[in-house]
């Protein structure tokens, strides 16, 4: 499987240059974490059976899907797959916004 980014800043998650993201540092470790677990998978429903991976579609568009990070950031994916090929685009890392309790 190959994983691409739309955002090029966010490949160098997966280099030791991973500071220049500007993330949490908790964040770059999930996603490095969760990186070899997407890339080892060989289908989505599989990537969706992995509950340790926390990934969900998203209801309003086809072919999105969230990774929840930690209980502020998710990861948003878009996974494309053609002929027994799957490439996962990461389109970005957002923090989520609550409500005041």
């Amino acid at each position: 499987m190959e994983i691409e980014y739309v955002d090029k800043r966010l490949a160098l998650i997966e280099t030791p240059r991973a500071a220049d993201a500007m993330l949490p540092v908790a964040v770059i470790q999930t996603v490095r974490r969760r990186l070899p677990i997407i890339k080892a998978a060989p289908d989505v429903r599989t990537m969706l059976n992995w509950k340790s991976l926390g990934l969900r579609e998203q209801t309003e568009s086809a072919g999105e899907y969230f990774v929840s990070l930690s209980a502020q950031w998710m990861m948003i994916l878009h996974i494309k797959e053609k002929n027994n090929a799957m490439t996962v685009v990461i389109r970005g890392i957002e923090e989520q916004v609550r409500g005041a309790a």
